[in-house]
């Protein structure tokens, strides 16, 4: 494990370009108000950055979120059938598959990638941190020949271009780590009142948005802003004094009163949601936190949780499974399992049934969604 200070990551990545690097780098910060410590994956072939991103998904999810990008309509197919031709498992194969049945094209996911590698960076560069080498990942992803990736000395130009950008709209839009909180929207459009009622409830950030909703974090606080001069938002920096107090304010409570609150476990590989998670009910609720099965199941023998939200899919044992795994232990048989998915509709409703879940969401969740659930199968009976 290497630390790193404040900015210093720059000159870190540019160093593993000039040592040809392979492999990933699992980056770990602090922001301001951030709870778990956000995390990032950035992935080098040879010294080009290749990906980056919460973790390492497979080439069916990363080909399916450029295919909705870019509205093919027949991507489901698609991906069966490269499933069936491509047996080695190499992501590479799979694009070059993708890209001869013209769903799209390597210069779509250079300019994916491009943007993704460049929100990674401004969500890390500002902060402390550590890194971890893991030279074993294999994702041998590269878009051409000619550019296998890219490199810092592509990026930094454009990165210092998007700040003086970023700069331009401090004074309403003070950072990426801002959290925009609604106001008075109802002369907005309908497009504009939905997305604000689905993310802007002054919990999560600007980052954590265009993280959760695979939007450049930039062109999303330049809407932000004209949404701001309209008068349907407001987005003001945190005041880390004010967040001392209140967190340690918040912890003297919960030393106090938490034996009456009912432990809500958290099952669910994406530091993202889960911070949304904590935000949206810690005020009521005693909040733990898993990101695999096995801390789970541990989680579930040593606190006493009167409810598991738990997502759909996760590495290694997914979420379905897990739940049946829950349901097999007599003492688990009546606790609520609420399920997470971005995936609708009643066949995947049936599926979580069928696994023993109490009750369905789907990604993205208000809220006041959120809280309904729990105070219909966790009410909280005793206010700390």
């Amino acid at each position: 494990m290497q630390q790193f200070k404040s900015k210093q990551l720059a000159y870190l990545i540019a160093n593993f370009k000039s040592h040809k690097f392979s492999g990933a780098l699992k980056v770990q910060v602090q922001p301001p108000q951030s709870t778990p410590m956000r995390e990032r994956v950035i992935v080098f072939n040879q010294g080009w950055m290749t990906y980056a991103g919460e973790h390492i998904v497979s080439a069916s999810e990363l080909a399916t979120t450029i295919g909705h990008q870019h509205k093919v309509q027949v991507m489901d197919t698609a991906l069966r059938l490269a499933k069936k031709r491509i047996q080695n498992n190499s992501i590479q194969n799979y694009f070059e598959l993708l890209v001869q049945l013209q769903l799209f094209q390597w210069a779509d996911v250079a300019a994916f990638m491009k943007t993704r590698l460049l929100s990674t960076l401004e969500q890390l560069i500002p902060y402390s941190g550590t890194i971890i080498e893991d030279p074993e990942l294999v994702f041998d992803l590269r878009y051409t020949n000619t550019q296998p990736g890219f490199r810092w000395c592509d990026l930094q130009p454009i990165l210092t271009q998007r700040q003086q950008q970023w700069e331009a709209l401090s004074p309403v839009i003070p950072s990426i780590d801002a959290v925009p909180r609604s106001l008075d929207h109802d002369s907005a459009d309908p497009t504009v009142t939905q997305h604000l009622h689905k993310w802007v409830n002054g919990q999560h950030s600007i980052a954590d948005i265009a993280t959760a909703s695979e939007q450049d974090p930039l062109e999303l606080a330049q809407q932000y802003y004209q949404w701001a001069k309209s008068g349907w938002l407001t987005c003001k920096k945190s005041d880390p004094l004010a967040s001392a107090v209140a967190d340690s304010s918040h912890q003297q409570s919960s030393q106090k009163g938490n034996s009456g609150r009912p432990i809500v476990l958290s099952v669910d590989d994406s530091p993202v949601v889960q911070t949304m998670i904590k935000r949206a009910i810690q005020d009521r609720y005693q909040v733990e936190l898993a990101n695999n099965a096995v801390d789970a199941l541990n989680l579930l023998n040593k606190k006493k949780v009167s409810l598991v939200l738990l997502d759909v899919t996760m590495p290694d044992i997914d979420g379905l499974e897990l739940c049946r795994t829950i349901r097999s232990i007599s003492k688990f048989h009546d606790l609520p399992v609420v399920m997470l998915t971005a995936k609708d509709g009643i066949y995947n409703k049936l599926k979580g049934q069928m696994a023993g879940s109490t009750h369905y969401l789907t990604k993205p969740i208000t809220q006041d969604k959120l809280l309904d659930i729990l105070n219909r199968y966790a009410p909280v009976t005793v206010q700390a």
